[in-house]
Protein backbone atom coordinates (compact mmCIF):
# COMPACT_ATOMS: atom_id res chain seq x y z
CA UNK A 1 0.00 0.00 0.00
CA UNK A 2 0.91 3.37 -1.09
CA UNK A 3 1.53 6.27 1.69
CA UNK A 4 -0.46 8.98 0.91
CA UNK A 5 0.11 12.23 -1.15
CA UNK A 6 1.61 15.51 1.15
CA UNK A 7 -1.13 18.53 0.69
CA UNK A 8 -0.64 20.03 -2.60
CA UNK A 9 0.66 23.56 -1.61
CA UNK A 10 2.46 25.79 -4.44
CA UNK A 11 0.97 24.64 -7.53
CA UNK A 12 -2.60 23.28 -9.16
CA UNK A 13 -4.03 20.00 -7.61
CA UNK A 14 -4.26 17.40 -10.43
CA UNK A 15 -6.94 15.25 -11.24
CA UNK A 16 -7.60 11.58 -13.09
CA UNK A 17 -11.05 10.47 -14.17
CA UNK A 18 -12.41 7.26 -14.73
CA UNK A 19 -15.43 6.87 -16.79
CA UNK A 20 -15.83 9.32 -19.48
CA UNK A 21 -19.25 9.21 -20.22
CA UNK A 22 -22.40 11.65 -19.81
CA UNK A 23 -21.51 12.50 -15.79
CA UNK A 24 -17.76 12.98 -16.72
CA UNK A 25 -18.52 16.13 -19.23
CA UNK A 26 -19.75 18.18 -15.91
CA UNK A 27 -16.68 17.11 -14.33
CA UNK A 28 -14.49 18.09 -17.05
CA UNK A 29 -16.55 21.34 -17.37
CA UNK A 30 -15.75 22.25 -13.71
CA UNK A 31 -11.91 21.54 -13.64
CA UNK A 32 -11.70 23.70 -16.61
CA UNK A 33 -13.67 26.71 -15.04
CA UNK A 34 -11.27 26.15 -11.98
CA UNK A 35 -8.40 25.86 -14.79
CA UNK A 36 -6.22 28.52 -12.42
CA UNK A 37 -6.44 25.92 -9.35
CA UNK A 38 -6.31 22.75 -11.13
CA UNK A 39 -6.17 20.25 -13.81
CA UNK A 40 -7.49 17.06 -15.65
CA UNK A 41 -4.42 15.33 -16.76
CA UNK A 42 -5.72 11.75 -16.92
CA UNK A 43 -8.79 10.19 -18.09
CA UNK A 44 -9.53 6.08 -18.18
CA UNK A 45 -12.62 4.49 -19.61
CA UNK A 46 -12.81 0.60 -21.00
CA UNK A 47 -15.39 2.26 -24.11
CA UNK A 48 -12.73 3.01 -26.88
CA UNK A 49 -14.84 6.03 -28.04
CA UNK A 50 -15.43 7.19 -24.76
CA UNK A 51 -12.28 7.86 -24.35
CA UNK A 52 -10.91 8.91 -27.54
CA UNK A 53 -13.80 12.03 -27.17
CA UNK A 54 -12.62 12.69 -23.31
CA UNK A 55 -8.85 12.69 -24.76
CA UNK A 56 -9.77 14.93 -27.38
CA UNK A 57 -12.03 17.47 -25.73
CA UNK A 58 -9.57 17.95 -22.13
CA UNK A 59 -5.76 17.04 -23.66
CA UNK A 60 -5.48 14.95 -20.55
CA UNK A 61 -3.39 11.54 -21.19
CA UNK A 62 -5.99 8.54 -21.99
CA UNK A 63 -5.75 4.98 -20.41
CA UNK A 64 -7.68 2.10 -20.89
CA UNK A 65 -6.84 0.23 -17.75
CA UNK A 66 -7.85 1.94 -14.82
CA UNK A 67 -5.20 0.12 -12.33
CA UNK A 68 -2.34 1.30 -15.04
CA UNK A 69 -3.42 4.43 -14.39
CA UNK A 70 -3.04 4.61 -11.06
CA UNK A 71 0.15 2.99 -11.41
CA UNK A 72 1.24 6.09 -14.08
CA UNK A 73 -0.70 8.78 -12.98
CA UNK A 74 0.48 11.91 -11.20
CA UNK A 75 -2.61 12.58 -9.81
CA UNK A 76 -3.49 13.90 -6.49
CA UNK A 77 -7.13 12.81 -6.44
CA UNK A 78 -9.05 10.39 -8.35
CA UNK A 79 -13.03 10.94 -9.35
CA UNK A 80 -14.99 8.11 -9.77
CA UNK A 81 -18.18 9.11 -12.75
CA UNK A 82 -18.50 5.31 -13.88
CA UNK A 83 -21.76 3.27 -12.66
CA UNK A 84 -22.42 3.55 -8.95
CA UNK A 85 -21.99 0.15 -8.68
CA UNK A 86 -18.02 0.04 -10.12
CA UNK A 87 -17.44 2.30 -7.11
CA UNK A 88 -16.46 0.41 -3.78
CA UNK A 89 -13.71 -1.77 -5.80
CA UNK A 90 -12.17 1.35 -7.61
CA UNK A 91 -12.37 3.37 -4.29
CA UNK A 92 -10.52 0.42 -2.50
CA UNK A 93 -7.89 0.35 -5.14
CA UNK A 94 -7.38 4.19 -5.45
CA UNK A 95 -6.68 4.49 -1.64
CA UNK A 96 -4.91 1.38 -1.68
CA UNK A 97 -2.33 3.29 -4.34
CA UNK A 98 -2.41 6.21 -2.01
CA UNK A 99 -4.86 8.82 -4.01
CA UNK A 100 -7.91 10.71 -2.83
CA UNK A 101 -10.59 9.54 -4.21
CA UNK A 102 -14.15 11.62 -4.65
CA UNK A 103 -17.46 10.21 -6.08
Amino acid sequence: MKSFRPPVQGRKIRFALVGCGRIAKNHFDSIAKLSDQCELIDVCDTDATALEAAVASTGAKGHADFSQMLASTQADCVVLTTPSGLHPRQAIEAAGAGFMVSA
